[in-house]
C-alpha cells in the first residue's frame, strides 16, 4: 500500500513574553494589574469566609491562582468585546466590569477605586448572595453571572454547556456587522464533552470571531487533565476544525494580555484556540485544597503556589521602584472596598450575628420575572379563519415557507438554520422552499449537530438575532437537551430577566411512517416538563400562519409542533401576505356538541373529527377542542371549563403514549378543578406504552385508532366508562 503524508492542520504556537515586553509596560499599567488582582482576591477569600458563616448559599467556585487570567484577558480587549464564563468566572467578571469604567489617565496609586468600580463589587456580591439588585437579579448566585453593559454575556454552570451560545453571541456580531470578539472561557474539563466540539466545528465552518480560551487548571473537579484528554496539549483540539491554537502562561496578566492581542490583531486568527497554563489553589469548590482529597499531592501545591500571580507579581512591581508601602496601599484599597460591600448587604442581628439585610432580598412577586414573555395581548389583533375571507389554497408545508419568508423580508435580524434546510427542494419535507436563494447567509443548513446549532441559535438570540430553527425529527431534540432547556429555556429566567431569548424551534411528529422509536416521538409532554417554553400544534395552514406569527412577536422561546399528517394537506388563508396572528394560548372548538367534551391536539384533531363524525350517527354529541397552545402556563383552560361545564365529561385524544403524553396531566386538572360538573370519570386516549416499530402492522396497532376514539368517546358520552 502507498502511504503519503496528509497536510497538516493549521500551526500550534506558544506565545511567551519577555524581559523587553516587561519594560515596555508603563508604570501605572503594572499598577493596574496588580489592583485588580489583588482585588479579585480579597474579593474571592471575603466570599469564602461569608460561605463558612453560612451566609452564600450554593456553591462557591473560586479562581484564587487564576486572577492574572481574566485581568490579562480583560486589558486586552474594548468594553463592547464579550466575556463568557463557566461556573468558575467571579474574576473575569470583576477584571470586564473593572476595564469597562476605567478613566482615561488612572493612576491606582494616586486615584483609588472609583466609585463605579466599588458598584460593580457590590453588585457582584449582591448576585453571589442571591439578592434582588445582583447582576442576575439575584437568581444566578455564583455560577450564572450575566451583564450586558459591561461585556458579560453570561456564565454558565453546565460544563461546556455555556460553549454553544457564546459561539452564538459572537456569530451574532458578525452577522449584524459588529466588530466585537467574544472571549469563551473554559476549563480543561469542558473540552471533553460533545458540545463544545459541534460549537468549535460550527465556528470554523462559519468564521465566527470568538476565541475558546480554556483555562487549563488541570484539573476537572478531582480528574486530572492526564487522566481526562488524550491529548498531549488541550490545544491541539483545535487543528480538528482547521483554527490556529495558541499556549500561553496564566501565571502573570502580561503574557495573557499580549497573547489576546495578539490574536485579535489579525482577524485571520479567528476563530481559535487559546490554551492558557494555570492553576487553582483550592479544591473545586470551597476553602479546602485539593491535596485534603488525595487527588493531587501538597508537593504539587507548594511548586505552583511558588508561581502564585501575585507574589510573582509583587516582586516585579519592587523591581520598578514601587516601594512595599505602595504595595500595601493598593492592599488595603482593595480590601476596604470589599469590606464596604460586605457592610452594605450585612447586619448585626440582636445575638451580635452578621446576617443579610431583609429589604434585599427579591420580592415573591418577581419570581417569574424573565421567565417567558407575558405580552401575548401584545401580539394582536387577532383573527380566526372565520374572522376573515380565506380564499387562497395552500399546502401546508408551503404556508411555513410563506411566513417564513415573510419574517426573514421584513425583519433582517430573522435567521432560519437547521439540517438539509437549503437542500432537497427546501428540507426533508419542503418548508424552507427556495429561501436560501432569496436570503443567502440568513438560510443556513447545518451540520448534524443538535446540541451545537440549538446552542449557537441560543446565542444569538440573546445578542440581537431571531433565530428560526428546525429539528428535523422531534425524537433528536433529546440529543440538544441541555441546550433546549437548561439553557434556551432559562437563561432568561437566570440571567434576572435581563436578557431575552426570542427564538422559535419548529419539530416534526413522524409517528405512523415508519421511522421507528428513535425518530417518532411526540415532544409535547417533554417540552412541558420544563419550565420557559410555550408550546402550539397548529392543525391548519390559517393556524400555521397565525402562531407562527404570534410566536415570532414574542421575546421568549417557543416550540412549533408539526405533524407529518398535515403536509399533505391543503387549507384556506386570506389573500396578500401572510401577516395575520393567531392568539397563543387560545384553543378553537372544532365541532360543537353537548354529550362529551374531547380535548385534543395535532393529529388527534383529525382521529377525533372521524369518530365524532361516525358517533353523531349514533345519536352521540361530541364537542372537539383543538387545544392548539399546548404549555401548562399557557393553556387555555377558559375555553376548557366552558366546554364541560356544558357536556360533562372529558375525553383526552393524542398520539403521543400514554407515559409521555399530557392528557393524563390534563384528565387530573380538569377533574380537579370541575369536578362537580363531571358526571364520569375522565379518561384519555393514547398510543400504547410501546416504542414505536418500524414493522407497519405493529405500529399500527400501538398507535391509537379512529376506532379506539369512536370507542372511548362513545362509552363516555353514554357514561358507560
Amino acid at each position: 500500500m502507498k502511504t503519503e503524508s496528509i497536510p497538516p492542520p493549521p500551526p500550534q504556537r506558544m506565545l511567551t513574553v519577555d524581559e523587553e515586553d516587561w519594560a515596555a509596560v508603563s508604570r501605572d499599567e503594572l499598577l493596574w494589574m496588580y489592583q485588580q488582582m489583588t482585588l479579585i482576591r480579597t474579593f474571592e477569600e471575603k466570599l469564602l469566609a461569608l460561605k463558612d458563616d453560612g451566609l452564600v448559599n450554593g456553591p462557591v467556585h473560586t479562581s484564587i491562582g487564576q486572577e492574572a487570567v481574566a485581568v490579562g484577558a480583560a486589558l486586552a480587549v474594548r468594553r463592547q468585546d464579550k466575556f463568557s464564563g463557566t461556573h468558575r468566572a467571579h474574576h473575569q467578571y470583576l477584571a470586564k466590569a473593572l476595564n469597562a469604567c476605567t478613566p482615561q489617565d488612572y493612576d491606582p496609586l494616586r486615584d483609588g477605586l472609583t466609585e463605579e468600580m466599588h458598584g460593580h463589587v457590590l453588585t457582584l456580591l449582591k448576585e453571589i448572595m442571591g439578592l434582588a439588585d445582583g447582576c442576575s437579579g439575584g437568581r444566578g448566585g455564583s455560577m450564572h453571572l450575566y451583564n450586558a453593559e459591561i461585556g458579560v454575556a453570561g456564565t454558565n454552570a453546565i460544563v461546556g454547556g455555556g460553549v454553544p451560545p457564546a459561539t452564538g453571541v459572537a456569530w451574532a456580531d458578525a452577522m449584524q456587522g459588529h466588530d466585537d470578539v467574544t472571549l469563551c472561557f473554559y476549563g480543561d474539563g469542558a473540552v471533553y464533552q460533545g458540545a463544545v466540539h459541534e460549537a468549535c466545528n460550527l465556528a470554523a465552518l462559519w468564521d465566527v470571531p470568538i476565541i475558546y480560551a480554556v483555562e487549563n487548571n488541570h484539573y476537572a473537579v478531582a480528574t486530572s487533565r492526564d487522566e481526562g484528554c488524550s491529548a498531549t496539549r488541550l490545544s491541539h483540539v483545535a487543528g480538528a476544525y482547521g483554527m490556529p491554537g495558541f499556549q500561553v502562561s496564566g501565571m502573570d496578566p502580561l503574557s495573557v494580555k499580549l497573547a489576546v492581542e495578539h490574536i485579535i490583531a489579525d482577524r485571520t486568527h479567528l476563530p481559535c484556540f487559546l490554551e492558557i497554563d494555570t492553576y487553582r489553589h483550592y479544591h473545586h469548590a470551597g476553602s479546602t485544597p485539593g491535596s485534603a482529597f488525595g487527588y493531587r499531592s501538597k508537593d504539587e501545591e507548594a511548586t505552583w503556589r511558588a508561581q502564585d500571580p501575585l507574589t510573582t507579581f509583587e516582586a516585579r512591581l519592587l523591581a520598578r521602584n514601587i516601594t512595599a508601602d505602595q504595595i500595601e496601599t493598593l492592599r488595603g484599597q482593595a480590601l476596604a472596598c470589599v469590606e464596604a460591600a460586605a457592610g452594605q448587604v450585612l447586619q448585626t442581628d440582636a445575638h451580635g450575628a452578621s446576617v443579610i439585610r431583609e429589604e434585599l432580598w427579591p420580592t415573591a412577586e418577581s419570581a417569574a420575572q424573565g421567565l417567558r414573555d407575558e405580552n401575548v395581548g401584545g401580539t394582536g389583533p387577532f383573527v380566526e379563519a372565520n374572522d376573515v375571507s380565506c380564499t387562497h389554497e395552500i399546502k401546508f408545508p408551503a404556508a411555513i415557507t410563506a411566513v417564513t419568508g415573510r419574517w426573514l423580508e421584513k425583519d433582517p435580524t430573522v435567521v432560519a438554520m437547521g439540517e438539509e434546510v437549503c437542500n432537497m427542494g427546501g428540507g426533508a419535507y419542503g418548508a424552507t422552499k427556495g429561501l436560501y436563494k432569496t436570503y443567502p447567509g440568513r438560510v443556513r443548513n447545518t451540520p448534524i449537530t443538535e446540541a451545537g446549532f440549538c446552542g449557537l441559535a441560543c446565542g444569538a438570540a440573546m445578542n440581537g438575532m431571531h433565530p428560526v430553527v428546525e429539528l428535523m425529527f422531534s425524537s433528536f431534540g433529546l440529543v440538544a437537551a441541555d441546550q433546549l432547556f437548561n439553557q434556551i429555556g432559562q437563561l432568561g429566567h437566570i440571567y434576572g430577566g435581563n436578557v431575552a431569548v426570542p427564538l422559535v424551534c419548529r419539530t416534526r411528529i413522524a409517528a405512523g411512517l415508519g421511522y421507528g422509536a428513535q425518530h417518532s416521538m411526540d415532544p409535547v409532554a417533554l417540552f412541558s416538563l420544563f419550565p420557559g417554553w410555550r408550546i402550539v400544534a397548529p392543525t391548519t395552514s390559517f393556524d400555521y400562519i397565525g402562531l407562527f406569527n404570534a410566536a415570532m412577536k414574542l421575546k421568549s422561546p417557543t416550540l412549533i409542533v408539526e405533524h407529518h399528517g398535515f403536509y399533505g394537506e391543503n387549507g384556506m388563508i386570506p389573500e396578500g401576505p401572510t401577516d395575520h396572528v393567531v392568539e397563543i394560548g387560545k384553543a378553537a372548538v372544532r365541532r360543537e356538541g353537548t354529550d362529551v367534551t374531547v380535548l385534543t391536539y395535532g393529529w388527534g384533531v383529525r382521529l377525533a373529527e372521524t369518530a365524532a363524525a361516525e358517533l353523531a350517527g349514533k345519536g352521540v354529541s361530541a364537542e372537539i377542542v383543538d387545544l392548539r397552545t399546548l404549555d401548562d402556563a399557557s393553556m387555555d383552560y377558559e375555553t376548557i371549563g366552558r366546554s364541560l361545564r356544558k357536556t360533562g365529561a372529558l375525553v383526552t385524544v393524542e398520539e403521543a403514549q400514554s407515559c409521555n403524553a399530557i392528557g393524563p396531566k390534563l384528565v387530573r386538572v380538569c377533574e380537579q378543578r370541575w369536578f362537580d360538573y363531571l358526571d364520569a370519570p375522565a379518561t384519555a386516549v393514547n398510543a400504547l406504552d410501546i416504542p414505536l416499530s418500524v414493522s407497519r402492522r405493529m405500529e399500527q396497532l400501538c398507535l391509537p385508532s379512529v376506532d379506539d376514539a369512536v370507542s372511548v368517546i362513545g362509552r363516555s358520552a353514554r357514561r358507560e366508562v
